[in-house]
């Protein structure tokens, strides 16, 4: 497989940048602490932590009260919440906290957070990202040429939309560092059983981080399908076993926390209805939001009632209104097995709705699909300076990234479309057809939605076509250099 001559180079400089970038790593980490582990504040009163808000503050909570249960006496599989969203990650922020006997909160009554206790957490987040792209790079070193491996590196350590997050305590970072562990799985062309197992067991770890990875594992059979002799199929069941031994695990916590034994989340089941129905549906029948939510509640509350669901009624207003909002429905349903019923009934809702509506729902798909591409260096930026995304979008400090993100995702697609060309050229078919496939999944699975940082983990196979097409750029540039001093 893309069998390249090895350097004689004694000093190996990719090994030393790769340290240099963890080290970079942290004093932005260092920095963004020093700067913004702190609280907004409006007419001298402190709201929301300026890092630790919204979707992390969700996460990083539940790990605080996991490990108050723990500390409390409870087993591993009786403790947290239910997991409306990723399950992983609330679990990391727990063994910070338990291991290191620190608090997020200064208690559970005022949940205050507790500034000055983050960096280790943030060292740790770090050091496992370039601790893989280490054993990345040996990997690859061994198949592909020194001068390719080397911007494919740089892309991966440094890259602005890519780096960011590892400073953060958005759940990205430890995702991209399972995505870069797959990949050494998978390129080491390893056929044995036990390699076969492992990669069972990291892509469940994948899906657990966030579960838009959890049908990965098709893509990765196709692959395999593609380059096993017929009589090594089996092997294949050695990652099924990985994958749903991993899976047992929220599995059976949610059973005996609930009594119902589930596997995906709410947010997988709901996300589609709460992010991308309402507008399709305004756009379609030009109906006002108000008659939209009203036609909706009435039609969740005959679900609800239908049902027998135990749901507390004050909590959605009976008899003052029936407007519609998921998340209050939800909240309002009383047993956590009931609130599965929920989601499912959502799911079957959504379906419904986008199939009496496919010309709009096309419409808004595209649009979505399209803007998500847009990379976003400035997320982190703007997340720090502005305590919800609806304000910053709204400034002219958006309005001017702008031009620099289209002028930037420009040229870094440019380059990797010059690297897909080059793969062809020289018939790397193997390392081509597992980059575009985890592409395309990626890609596929978010692209709906629009927001632009889902889409960043795509960038972690872009990074191999960003590297050809740098090699293959700069040896034409060098032709050019050296015919126009023949001339």
């Amino acid at each position: 497989m893309f069998m390249f001559k090895k350097s004689k180079s004694k000093i190996d400089y990719i090994k030393i940048f790769i340290f240099l970038s963890f080290c970079i790593s942290l004093i932005v980490s260092k920095y963004n602490l020093n700067n913004y582990d702190k609280y907004f504040e409006k007419d001298g009163i402190a709201s929301a932590h300026i890092m630790i808000k919204f979707d992390t503050r969700r996460y990083l909570s539940h790990g605080a009260e996991i490990k108050k249960d723990l500390e409390d006496g409870k087993n591993f599989f009786e403790t947290g919440r239910e997991h409306f969203t990723k399950y992983l990650p609330p679990r990391l922020a727990a063994a910070y906290y338990y291991f290191l006997d620190v608090d997020l909160f200064n208690n559970f009554e005022e949940k205050k957070i507790n500034l000055g206790i983050h960096f280790p957490y943030l060292i740790i987040q770090c050091l496992f990202y370039y601790l893989s792209l280490f054993f990345l790079y040996l990997v690859i070193s061994k198949k592909i040429e020194k001068k390719i491996c080397l911007p494919i590196v740089v892309f991966l350590a440094l890259e602005p939309t890519i780096f960011q997050y590892h400073g953060t305590f958005w759940s990205e970072s430890f995702f991209f560092t399972l995505q870069i562990i797959l990949l050494i799985l998978i390129l080491r062309d390893n056929l044995n059983f036990y390699n076969f197992f492992l990669i069972g067991i990291f892509l469940s770890l994948l899906s657990l981080q966030k579960q838009v990875a959890f049908f990965y594992i098709f893509f990765i059979f196709f692959y395999y399908l593609l380059y096993l002799k017929k009589k090594e199929y089996y092997k294949l069941l050695f990652i099924l076993f990985g994958f749903f031994l991993i899976q047992m695990l929220p599995g059976y916590n949610n059973f005996v926390r609930s009594g119902k034994f589930y596997l995906l989340t709410a947010d997988t089941k709901t996300a589609v209805y709460y992010n991308t129905i309402r507008p399709i549906i305004l756009k379609s029948n030009k109906v006002t939001q108000n008659k939209f939510d009203i036609a909706e509640g009435k039609i969740t509350l005959e679900w609800l009632k239908k049902n027998s669901i135990k749901f507390d009624t004050s909590k959605i207003n009976i008899g003052k209104s029936l407007s519609f909002n998921f998340n209050v429905y939800r909240k309002s349903i009383v047993n956590e097995s009931d609130k599965v019923k929920y989601d499912k009934f959502i799911a079957e809702r959504t379906i419904k709705i986008l199939l009496d509506n496919p010309w709009a729902f096309f419409k808004h798909i595209l649009n979505n699909s399209l803007h998500i591409v847009l990379l976003n260096p400035f997320h982190i930026y703007s997340d720090y300076h502005f305590i919800k995304s609806e304000f910053y979008y709204k400034t002219d400090t958006h309005d001017k990234l702008v031009p620099v993100r289209v002028i930037y995702s420009i040229l870094i697609y440019a380059i990797s479309l010059v690297g897909f060309f080059n793969l062809i050229r020289v018939r790397e078919y193997k390392l081509l057809i597992i980059i575009i496939l985890s592409m395309l999944y990626f890609y596929g699975m978010v692209s709906w939605h629009g927001n632009t940082r889902y889409f960043v983990p795509v960038l972690i196979y872009i990074s191999f076509l960003f590297g050809y097409g740098c090699n293959n750029l700069l040896q034409f540039a060098k032709k050019k250099l050296i015919g126009d001093n023949i001339i």
